[in-house]
């Protein structure tokens, strides 16, 4: 009970400062207008409201609509014109959030496209509700001619747009994102400068009747390049308040100008600014992160490398002291060295066993080395898929005879395609033999060949534990072995299945587990392009949909 009252007390904090903040805003607004409490050249409320939604959701517009109500209960034509004009200015802000969201717009304003979607779907789309709605409104009321609702529209609209360009970023700036560090002691210093020099810069252009007010645009990129959104926006905000201010006082550039006048110079400063600020911090964010990614990605990749590098070195030095260790082991058990006592023969055949099961990981750490070295490419002949297969059923026979178990190798018509015999090989030997190791006694193999969507497919299909859902997503990774019950102690690196895959890839083809069921066995597919016709392409790079 007491969490849900201060969950209550949180939610009721929230729209009490976004409706606070929304009344505020708007009579401030009003006060800076270029008629007073009718034309106004930036609405904030629109870009408090939009942030409102984006951050809390569209549960905060309660809040919203009372503090448009209550800013438009003392200037609309009446109460229920009032209340429509509320209205649009809620459905602005959610139409425009609902458009952002659709395109995966984050709060970080981070990618070109944050920017593009604040600026398209935001501004100058979402804002067109609340001109719309309020622009008819006073038509319909009588308070403005029906041949002004065009100007009436374009001044509504753009007043609300830029309230989203040049509010609504700055408000972003204050939310931590995640990892990212504060500014330094030093750097709030250089960027406070920055902004001092911004506001003194402008406040000079707008002084004068000379045509500068764009000499202040070297500073706000500066701002964008050396802290981002975080001096942009603010940067921006500064820029268009003090020319605000000059139009307002009829100053600078605005001097002796018709409303018009003042309306397309301010608004045309004020869109160039908040394009320049947003676009350009959300550029150098955009390339920072992509040289990010790429030096991340380089070094992974020289540590991938230097893995491989260490693989190979370590599988190679290996195998010259296991080498004569079986070689040894050999020569004591066939009685090379001397009559072999009786009790020594179990212990030589574990050994001797174990020894084997090294060679074969020797074997699997140096392949998989090549792989990640692209040392694997070898030439490739045009052969027939059925000789591959039968040649490693004929070398799976006698591990299979030793549970009574059944390799059944389905005959067919021929299969050409264009591989190389050793690699094809080993990918057989790893599918027929993870078949035996996880079979139920009596392994039962099934293993068929044929031509399907125009690619050559064998499936190897077994009698085993079958593969259960959770460890299907990492089935092909490397060093990920499925513990299956009653099968603990298959012994095995994991690299059997990611080494298959790769050398599948590697000639144009593909791997997958068709089917499979917890206990009752599964069924890998092994699919490959077709040996072309002499002055064809080889068919087949994707495995069919």
């Amino acid at each position: 009970m007491a969490l849900r009252k201060a969950g209550l007390a949180g939610e009721g904090l929230r729209l009490a400062v976004v409706a606070v903040a929304y009344f505020v805003s708007a009579r401030l607004s009003l006060e800076l207008a270029l008629v007073h409490g009718q034309v106004t050249p930036v609405w904030p409320p629109t870009g408090i409201a939009l942030v409102a939604i984006l951050v809390f959701g569209v549960r905060i517009w309660p809040a919203i609509a009372v503090a448009a109500l209550a800013v438009n209960l003392p200037l609309g034509p009446n109460v229920l014109g009032a209340a429509c004009i509320a209205a649009g200015n809620t459905l602005a802000p959610l139409a425009a959030a609902t458009l952002m969201k659709s395109v995966g717009f984050r709060l970080e304003l981070d990618r070109l496209i944050d920017a593009a979607a604040l600026i398209l779907l935001g501004a100058l789309t979402g804002m067109a509700v609340s001109a719309t709605v309020g622009s008819l409104v006073l038509v319909i009321s009588g308070s403005v001619a029906s041949d002004s609702f065009p100007q009436a529209w374009a001044v509504w609209w753009t007043g609300d747009a830029m309230g989203v360009l040049l509010v609504a970023p700055f408000l972003l700036t204050f939310r931590r994102r995640e990892g990212q560090a504060g500014l330094a002691w030093r750097e709030r210093s250089e960027l406070a400068a920055l902004l001092i020099a911004v506001a003194v810069a402008s406040f000079i252009v707008f002084q004068n009747s000379f045509r500068l007010e764009y000499l202040v645009f070297p500073l706000i990129m500066l701002a964008a390049l050396r802290f981002r959104l975080r001096g942009s926006a603010p940067a921006a905000l500064i820029a268009s308040g003090v020319a605000v201010l000059a139009a307002v006082n009829g100053t600078g550039p605005f001097a002796n100008e018709s409303l018009l006048q003042k309306m397309v110079t301010l608004q045309t400063f004020n869109v160039f600014v908040a394009l320049a600020s947003l676009v350009l911090a959300s550029y150098v964010e955009t390339r920072e992160r992509e040289e990010r990614s790429s030096r991340l990605y380089l070094s992974e990749r020289l540590s991938n490398e230097a893995k491989s590098e260490f693989m190979r070195v370590a599988a190679h030095e290996l195998r010259g002291p296991l080498s004569v260790l079986g070689g040894y082991l050999s020569l004591l058990s066939s009685g090379g060295l001397g009559a072999t006592p009786q009790k020594w023969k179990g212990p030589l055949e574990i050994l001797a066993a174990k020894t084997s099961e090294l060679n074969d990981i020797m074997d699997d750490l140096l392949e998989v080395s090549r792989l990640d070295g692209d040392l694997m490419a070898r030439p490739r002949a045009s052969m027939d898929l059925h000789d591959v297969v039968r040649a490693a059923v004929e070398r799976a026979r006698p591990r299979a005879a030793l549970t009574r178990g059944e390799i059944v190798a389905g005959k067919g018509q021929a299969i050409t395609v264009m591989a190389d015999a050793d690699q094809l090989g080993h990918v057989m030997d790893n599918l027929i033999n993870n078949a035996l190791s996880y079979a139920r006694p009596p392994a039962r193999i099934a293993i068929s060949s044929a031509i399907e969507a125009g690619r050559a497919v064998v499936r190897i299909s077994d009698n085993g534990a079958g593969i259960s859902e959770e460890l299907r997503a990492g089935l092909f990774e490397p060093f990920r072995r499925g513990r299956q019950p009653g099968f603990e102690e298959v012994p095995g690196t994991g690299l059997g299945l990611y080494i298959s895959r790769e050398l599948a890839t590697a000639h144009g083809g593909s791997l997958t587990l068709e089917k499979s069921a917890p206990g009752d066995g599964s069924t890998f597919a092994l699919w490959l392009p077709l040996a072309a016709a002499p002055g064809q392409k080889a068919t087949g790079s994707q495995q069919p949909g």
